[in-house]
């Protein structure tokens, strides 16, 4: 995480260490934290992003991604997952189907 003010994220920076906390995600935490920083983007991502980005196979969320078609907040085109109008307006309804169970 980088410092949120932006004099602080400047000095840091110039000190060597623009970080302002590091932690590692757990394995199961990481199709929700790549849902959460992808899907904001209205354009979407290539669906091979998934797995290069998390190491994990796209079949792992497939019921999340059906379940998502299904109530009209994602579309998937071809190779390329995103948000429909429905999907950006309810945004956290969507994100919500990719956290892990119990979290819920």
């Amino acid at each position: 995480m980088r410092h949120k003010q932006p004099a602080a994220y400047l000095k840091a920076v110039a000190d060597g260490n623009p970080l302002f906390s590091h932690q590692k995600i757990p394995r199961a935490d990481l199709p929700f934290e790549f849902m959460m920083n992808l899907l904001r983007l209205t354009g979407g991502f290539e669906s091979r992003l998934f797995q290069e980005r998390t190491g994990l196979p796209l079949a792992l969320i497939r019921r999340q991604l059906d379940a998502a078609q299904a109530q009209g907040l994602l579309d998937a085109d071809g190779t390329i997952l995103r948000p429909t109008l429905k999907g950006q307006r309810f945004l956290n309804d969507l994100l919500t189907l990719f956290l892990k169970e119990g979290d819920e």
